[in-house]
């Protein structure tokens, strides 16, 4: 396994001890940088902090020991390294209640000791990353945990609404009504196939689109974005702002439709035969649609074939119950 390449800040205003310094660490595949002043040492630090500062505790104008206060204010994860000649309890003390991570006694006659608490500290260092990589990682797979659970809720109780009716209006109804509360949708549109599996579909229920645009494409979509849309018989996301080759073929009555960020699209299947297009835009709270929201779309409308088939088969009985009363 090969060791990580990090970043050292050597400080020291004696150019013969900081290059005595340097010379060593150069052996390794470390970048090492150079100071001979707290202020430049800071000044350094603020243009790309290292991971690791050996500094002087006997500095010009301010002391090593203050510039240990600085570093661990401003770069709490970079790692200080105090090499002095008097390492004496009361100053060893200090050093380590103000968040040294060692001591190096001078001379540093050999490397040996010098690479020893090097490596150590970026063992540290590079522990905590992976320990903070991971509790990352950790929060990302809670937060998608507990999204799932939102949407699994959501999708039970959509699913208890379009179930709880047998008309196939209102169950179009609550279904797209399900659909854009569930997933914060600005704007939808149930298109239905108005040719028997051909290509014209026509607007049967619309939510936050124009009235008149509704009603004059009731019986058929213009040629156009949401045409191509549903003409495509596939489940689509797009999380933000539309490409633009898909604007493009958005016309002008189309176009303010798309003007708030987001598409959901999932076609609609009656005993696996489409008969329309469930279309969502525009995410209420300007967020990203994620690939979990198209899935409980998906879900939705494979549950709301259900429902229209079963609301089928009950009107059929109907009928056949009035034909034999009669």
């Amino acid at each position: 396994m090969m060791r990580k390449s990090h970043s050292i800040l050597i400080v020291d205003d004696v150019n013969k001890r900081r290059q005595h310094l340097k010379s060593m660490l150069l052996e390794r595949e470390d970048a090492v940088l150079e100071a001979e002043t707290t202020e430049a040492a800071l000044e350094l630090m603020q243009k790309d902090p290292a991971g690791l500062v050996i500094t002087e505790t006997e500095l010009p104008t301010r002391s090593g020991l203050y510039l240990l206060q600085e570093i661990k204010q401003r770069y709490p994860e970079t790692e200080v390294i105090l090499t002095t000649h008097n390492a004496s309890s009361f100053s060893l003390l200090q050093a380590l209640r103000h968040g040294a991570f060692d001591f190096i006694v001078r001379p540093i006659d050999t490397s040996e000791i010098l690479f020893n608490v090097v490596d150590r500290a970026f063992a540290q260092i590079d522990l905590r990353l992976q320990n903070q990589a991971l509790l990352a990682e950790l929060e990302d797979r809670n937060q998608e945990m507990a999204q799932s659970l939102s949407m699994m809720t959501a999708l039970s109780r959509a699913i208890e609404t379009i179930n709880a009716t047998i008309e196939v209006g209102d169950l179009l109804n609550r279904l797209l009504d399900a659909a854009l509360s569930a997933l914060h949708a600005k704007r939808g549109l149930l298109s239905l196939n108005r040719a028997n599996g051909g290509s014209h579909f026509g607007i049967k229920i619309s939510r936050g689109i124009p009235a008149d645009f509704a009603l004059q494409h009731s019986e058929q979509l213009p040629e156009g974005l949401l045409l191509d849309i549903a003409r495509s018989g596939s489940p689509l996301m797009v999380s933000a702002q539309l490409p633009h080759y898909m604007m493009d073929r958005a016309t002008s009555e189309e176009q303010p439709l798309f003007e708030t960020p987001g598409l959901l699209s999932v076609p609609l299947y009656l005993r696996d035969k489409a008969i329309g297009v469930m279309i969502l835009l525009g995410h209420a709270d300007n967020t990203p649609f994620t690939k979990q929201n198209l899935q409980f779309l998906v879900q939705l409308a494979h549950h709301a074939a259900i429902a229209l088939e079963k609301s089928g088969i009950i009107h059929q009985l109907k009928k056949q119950g009035k034909g034999s009363k009669g």
